[in-house]
C-alpha cells in the first residue's frame, strides 16, 4: 500500500495555512518516506482556496521523491488542450510521478460560472477524457466533437510518463464507478464508510474485468480524514472543531451526505482517529478491501501548522511503516 497526505488549501482566519507551511510539510513527508502529496480543487470559497496547479507546480519544484496527485479536478470546467498542457508540464517537472483524479463536479457555481451547463457535465467529461488521452500520449490530430473542436492539436513537451500520466475516475454512483473502470486508469473513491467502500471496490473491479482490463492493474485510491495522536482523546481534541466545520460546509455546497452539522459519532466510521495502533487497525481494513493508495487528510481549515505536523509525523513514523 502507498501513502500520501492531502494538503490543506482552505483559507481560514483562525490560522492561515501558507505555501511555506505546505513546503515544510512535504519536506517532512519526504524524510518519512511518504509516497504522495495530494491537492484538490475548489472555486468561490469565501476564505480562499489555493489553486491546485499553483500548488502542484510549486511542490514539483521543491520535492525529490514525492509523487503528486490532483484528487480531484473538475474536468468539465476545462478545455482539454489547456488541461493537457498543464498536466504534461507538471509531470515533466516532477520526473514523471503524477496522477490525476477527475470528476464531474457537483457544485453548480463551480460549473455554470465557467460556462458549463449542469446537463452537459457527462458529455464534456467523456469527450475530454478521450481527447486528454490522445494528447498526453503524444498524438497530433484534428478534433470535431460535441463540445470541443480544434485543428492540429498537440501538447509539447510530452509527459515523462509512458504511455502517459494516469487518469483516475472519481465518484460513488454506480455509473461513475463503471465510467472509471471503462474510461480511466484507476478509481478514486468518494465514500470511505467501510461497507459502502467495499461494495464500490467490488463493483469497480468487476467493471474493469468487463472492460477487458486486468483488475490487478486497476489502482484504487481513497482519501480518509483523521488524526494520529498519543491518545484517542488528544486526537479528537486536535480535530475539534476543524474537521466538523468542513463537513458542515459540504452541506452548504449541496453534498447530500448530511442534513445538519454532523457529530464525531456520525463520521467516525469513515475516519481514522486515535492512537497509532487504533489507526493502523482501520488502515488494515482498507488494505484488505483492496485499497492500493491511502491519502491521509489530517489538516483542515483553521488548524495550525504544528498540530498538523504532529499527526503527519506520527502517521509516517508509526502507522505507514507497518504496511510498506
Amino acid at each position: 500500500m502507498e501513502f500520501g497526505v492531502y494538503l490543506n488549501q482552505y483559507g481560514d482566519e483562525r490560522y492561515q495555512t501558507t505555501f511555506d507551511d505546505l513546503f515544510e510539510q512535504v519536506e517532512v513527508m519526504e524524510e518519512l518516506g511518504y509516497d504522495t502529496a495530494a491537492v484538490g480543487e475548489r472555486h468561490f470559497y469565501d476564505d480562499g482556496f489555493y489553486d491546485p496547479f499553483t500548488c502542484l507546480s510549486a511542490l514539483a519544484a521543491r520535492t525529490d521523491s514525492l509523487g503528486l496527485m490532483a484528487n480531484i479536478l473538475i474536468l468539465p470546467a476545462y478545455h482539454p488542450i489547456h488541461l493537457a498542457e498543464q498536466i504534461s508540464n507538471i509531470d515533466v517537472m516532477n520526473g514523471g510521478d503524477t496522477r490525476w483524479g477527475l470528476s464531474l463536479g457537483y457544485r453548480e457555481s463551480e460549473l455554470v460560472n465557467f460556462g458549463v451547463d449542469m446537463d452537459d457535465r457527462v458529455g464534456r467529461y467523456m469527450e475530454s477524457i478521450h481527447v486528454l488521452k490522445r494528447l498526453l500520449e503524444g498524438d497530433r490530430f484534428d478534433h470535431d466533437g460535441d463540445f470541443f473542436s480544434f485543428d492540429d492539436g498537440f501538447v509539447r513537451p510530452e509527459p515523462t510518463q509512458e504511455p502517459r500520466p494516469e487518469l483516475y475516475g472519481g465518484g460513488n454512483a454506480d455509473v461513475a464507478i463503471k465510467r472509471a473502470a471503462y474510461r480511466c486508469d484507476g478509481f478514486t473513491a468518494a465514500v470511505t464508510v467501510p461497507e459502502e467502500l467495499e461494495a464500490d471496490i467490488e463493483l469497480y473491479k468487476e467493471s474493469v474485468e468487463e472492460a477487458g482490463k486486468d483488475p490487478d492493474d486497476a489502482d484504487v485510491t481513497i482519501m480518509v480524514d483523521g488524526y494520529v495522536a498519543e491518545t484517542e482523546e488528544a486526537a479528537y481534541e486536535a480535530l475539534d472543531p476543524y474537521m466538523l466545520d468542513l463537513h458542515e460546509q459540504y452541506i452548504k455546497w449541496g453534498n447530500p451526505e448530511f442534513q445538519e452539522r454532523p457529530t464525531f459519532e456520525d463520521v467516525e466510521d469513515q475516519c481514522v482517529i486515535g492512537t497509532a495502533e487504533q489507526v493502523a487497525e482501520k488502515v488494515e481494513q482498507f488494505e484488505e478491501m483492496g485499497v492500493d493508495h491511502f491519502i491521509f487528510r489530517t489538516q483542515f481549515g483553521g488548524m495550525d501548522q504544528e498540530t498538523a505536523l504532529n499527526s503527519i509525523r506520527r502517521f509516517g513514523e508509526d502507522v505507514a511503516p507497518q504496511f510498506q
